[in-house]
């Protein structure tokens, strides 16, 4: 039963319900059948002490033996959360509310019998409502990045509108940039940037373009949907947000910067995302 964007829960209602028992069971069987030497057999914890070759102890635990699933499913979990949040970002109302829903369903869990005999799973639901938290402080709302661009607008849902329908633009075939919706609305939020946006735009040389990077941010700015005052440290705020289509680090920004070229790569469709946001 896997988990999804509409019930990020899914997999945790059906494994800690029944399932994991099956996979306890799996635990000690697997353990007479591999015919080890065991010295003995703990079921409260249920962990299992086997004799190796040279008669030292070693330890088998039943939260060892499923750790990788859980950690999946947790990641799983938080990946469909992240979603179910950036629906919601233009409507605080919406945002809070969502969160209590989920924070709700993870007190729910911490009733259920087996989370009682595992109680290791129990840090794996905190790790998931921490990660609820973090998008309940105002000052992960607030927090503007040194070197990260905020689009100017009428208002904060405003700016979302105009966020998403230039990530939407971008991303069309052919894309000009690659990246997860999270990270670019960061990036034009003041936001901390975890993997940047992978700019995709190729010259006759076979580079990456990095001239038509700094004119589709300029172009930003002489549009008014970015303050003119980052012309100045541009090169730093897109070494920050940006990587080239193979993931790495710009280098020589300056030296791009100061290139002036008239035939920009993909202008025309640069051209045409701005004047369509």
């Amino acid at each position: 039963m896997q988990s999804t964007q509409e019930h990020p829960f899914k997999f945790f209602d059906w494994y800690l319900k029944e399932e994991i028992k099956k996979d306890l069971d799996n635990f000690y069987s697997n353990a007479i059948s591999e015919e080890l030497n065991i010295y003995s057999i703990n079921k409260e914890k249920h962990i299992i002490e086997i004799l190796n070759s040279e008669s030292q102890v070693e330890y088998y635990s039943f939260e060892n033996s499923i750790k990788n699933k859980i950690n999946s499913q947790v990641q799983k979990t938080k990946d469909f959360i992240e979603l179910g949040f950036e629906k919601r970002f233009s409507n605080k109302k919406e945002v809070k509310g969502y969160a209590e829903f989920l924070k709700a369903k993870i007190n729910q869990f911490l009733y259920f019998k087996n989370i009682k005999e595992f109680s290791f799973l129990e840090n794996s639901l905190k790790e998931i409502s921490q990660f609820i938290d973090y998008y309940l402080k105002p000052a992960n709302i607030n927090f503007q990045h040194n070197y990260s661009f905020n689009i100017i607008s009428e208002s904060p849902e405003k700016q979302v509108i105009i966020i998403e329908k230039l990530y939407t633009l971008l991303t069309e075939n052919p894309p000009l940039i690659q990246c997860n919706k999270s990270d670019f609305i960061n990036s034009l939020t003041g936001r901390e940037v975890k993997n940047g946006i992978y700019w995709l735009i190729v010259g006759k040389n076979k580079f990456v373009s990095k001239t038509s990077l700094f004119y589709f941010i300029e172009e930003l700015v002489k549009k008014k949907y970015l303050k003119s005052s980052i012309i100045t440290d541009l090169s730093k705020y897109i070494e920050y947000v940006f990587r080239d289509n193979n993931g790495d680090k710009f280098i020589n920004l300056k030296q791009s910067k100061s290139t002036v070229s008239k035939n920009v790569t993909s202008k025309d469709k640069i051209d045409l995302i701005i004047s369509s946001i």
